[in-house]
């Protein structure tokens, strides 16, 4: 899916991973939070340190980090773990 931060913003609070999140971007309202706080809890359900996210959702999650990755500042060129 073609995304802008306006759309990309809207999926990823619909996702269950971002109710898991810190959700930095309610305190920041910058995209780049809302990014890393998706993909910190996808990091760390990747690794089994929760597993209140179920496989779907992670992959879910996972996806959208991939597909949004360029819409944000910070993390255009960063390698993600998974």
């Amino acid at each position: 899916m073609e995304y802008n931060i306006e759309s990309a913003t809207k999926k990823a609070h619909e996702m269950y991973v971002y109710q898991e999140s810190e959700k930095a971007d309610e305190k920041d309202s910058s995209f780049d939070a809302l990014w890393q706080s998706i993909y910190d809890v996808c990091q760390i359900a990747s690794y089994g340190i929760i597993d209140t996210v179920e496989e779907d959702e992670l992959q879910e999650a996972i996806e959208w980090l991939k597909e949004t990755q360029s819409l944000t500042t910070l993390y255009k060129d960063f390698q993600m773990l998974f």
